[in-house]
């Protein structure tokens, strides 16, 4: 009996009964990792596993297009549940509730997911389990996933009595995890010392070596067990998204040495799950390994201007209303540093939930302008007190003029707003129809010009986008982010928008790119599901 069959014994999971012939699929998802990217580290020997799944197995690489925006919360929208644009932003306001919400919150993608359910399409995950996601998919199982994370649920995850005797077990293996923490922390210091030599805030240097630590090798250790638990069980489909590479990419570029690093630890995760899935006498597992969407190397807006974007934008929001006080209500701090300064927090507070009061923004749509802001991507919902809210297809000529203002004296690279039933588009050549005039806002050369020209479009149109949406898009030089990173992803860009799937020859599909709803559609085809209609619905 092998290790894994012992330790579903030690853990008493229940295990599937004759479904030996029956199809099983894993899939893992390789967080924020470029098309470009991607074949770079096979050219570089970073992922040689992958590369032998390629070489010997006939495995097929799909440029995989995200749509816009290019984040984890709207790709998983669109694949677990059917859903484009589920979301306008990682970081938006819901207006009809009126409360703040970014997608690491438990209580966001919690409020989101009721919202993807409503839609009353299939689940991708039902029946399965899924890990380190936003979104469960409707899986029986969800771990480590933004959804489901709670003190609790990390609790029952599994017996600490239990939890000793796997350990005892497996202490050959711990000893392997132990020393790749080591060698990760050399490397963090290694890193902090870099970073420090540049410049780089001290404290915030030395914040992001336990989060390297977790993410790269503690987190990608605690997945690799579940999933090879669950082949060993027979869990019908399996999904699993590793971050370590997309964390690194943030901080140091997609392209940074310390970014593809953490690949080298991904591939060997996928080849010993590969390897226990076929062994497996539980089902016929195929595996599917994609990136949710790139990123794009960036300029931080703050470097640049000496100033925060939000502080850009009240200077000139309250120029514009002459002086009248309608800054924005929310401090400078930026949402990702809350998100640190809330996640230590809450662990003294005995409680990862967080509550809609800590959300909600006391201030929505009054006298006072709303600003949420993620990477490349900001939303300015403006007060409603004045001629220019949401309502504004009324008032279009203000809005034009705050969005040349924004773009001009800002120098934000793109703004975008709403008029009537279509979307005009601002950068620093003019204003546009952006349906009409795609190629002068996104570039002509873009491999998903037409995609995205669409994708962005319902962005901007959808019910909880601001009344101006900000990007640091530029169709030529170096874009820009609203966050202090190296690499940066949500917008309409040529490396955001382009991951890519690796798909077993038992589902290729023919065409130049795949979206998320043709890889949902193909996963539903393998798992004997009908598609009708256009392929969009699933029964």
């Amino acid at each position: 009996m092998s290790r894994a069959e012992w330790s579903v014994r030690l853990l008493g999971l229940s295990r599937c009964i004759d479904t030996k012939n029956e199809p099983g699929l894993i899939m893992i998802q390789i967080d924020g990792l470029s098309l470009t990217q991607f074949k770079r580290a096979l050219t570089r020997g970073r992922l040689p596993f992958i590369r032998k799944l390629i070489l010997n197995r006939g495995f097929v690489i799909h440029s995989f297009y995200s749509g816009v925006p290019s984040s984890t919360p709207a790709v998983q929208g669109e694949l677990f549940y059917g859903v484009k644009t589920s979301v306008p932003a990682f970081e938006f306001i819901d207006r009809r509730a009126k409360e703040h919400h970014a997608m690491f919150y438990p209580a966001s993608a919690n409020h989101v997911t009721a919202r993807l359910k409503r839609a009353g399409n299939p689940l991708l995950l039902k029946g399965g389990s899924a890990y380190s996601h936003i979104y469960s998919g409707g899986a029986d199982t969800a771990r480590y996933c933004s959804e489901t994370m709670n003190l609790q649920s990390l609790a029952d995850a599994i017996n600490p009595l239990k939890l000793v005797s796997i350990f005892l077990f497996h202490v050959l293996k711990l000893f392997r995890v132990l020393g790749f923490a080591c060698i990760e922390l050399i490397l963090a210091l290694y890193d902090f010392f870099g970073g420090v030599f540049q410049g780089e805030n001290v404290f915030k240097e030395l914040k992001f070596i336990p989060t390297r630590l977790f993410i790269c090798v503690i987190l990608r250790e605690m997945i690799r067990f579940r999933v090879k638990m669950d082949v060993t069980c027979g869990v019908p489909i399996v999904s699993a998204n590793f971050l370590g590479y997309d964390e690194q990419a943030h901080r140091r570029g997609p392209q940074s040495a310390f970014a593809h690093w953490t690949l080298k630890g991904i591939d060997e995760v996928v080849k010993d799950i590969f390897k226990t899935a076929a062994l497996s006498d539980k089902r016929n597992y195929q595996l599917v390994v994609y990136s949710d969407h790139g990123q794009e190397s960036v300029q931080n807006f703050q470097d640049l201007f000496g100033k925060s974007l939000k502080q850009a934008v009240n200077e000139h929001i309250n120029q514009f209303y002459g002086g009248t006080g309608h800054g924005s209500s929310e401090h400078e701090e930026n949402i990702l540093e809350q998100g640190y300064r809330q996640a230590a927090n809450l662990l003294f507070d005995n409680a990862l939930w967080i509550k809609k009061k800590e959300l909600s923004s006391p201030n929505c749509f009054s006298d006072r302008v709303e600003i949420t802001t993620m990477g490349p991507i900001g939303h300015v919902y403006l007060p409603k007190s004045g001629n220019y809210g949401k309502d504004g297809n009324s008032h279009p000529a203000g809005l034009t003029r705050l969005a040349f203002l924004l773009n001009r004296k800002a120098k934000i690279p793109l703004v975008l707003f709403r008029q009537d039933d279509k979307v005009i588009a601002v950068n620093d050549t003019g204003a546009y129809d952006l349906k009409k005039n795609g190629e002068y806002i996104v570039g002509s050369n873009h491999p998903f010009l037409d995609q995205v020209v669409e994708d962005l479009t319902r962005c901007c149109l959808h019910p909880d986008a601001g009344d101006l949406v900000l990007s640091g898009w530029k169709a030529e030089g170096t874009p820009i982010s609203f966050n202090i990173e190296s690499g940066s992803h949500g917008g309409p860009g040529r490396e955001e928008t382009r991951g890519f799937a690796l798909l077993p020859p038992e589902m290729i599909i023919d065409k130049p790119f795949i979206r998320p709803m043709d890889l949902r559609d193909q996963i539903f085809i393998y798992r004997g599901k009908k598609l009708t209609g256009k392929g969009k619905t699933l029964v």
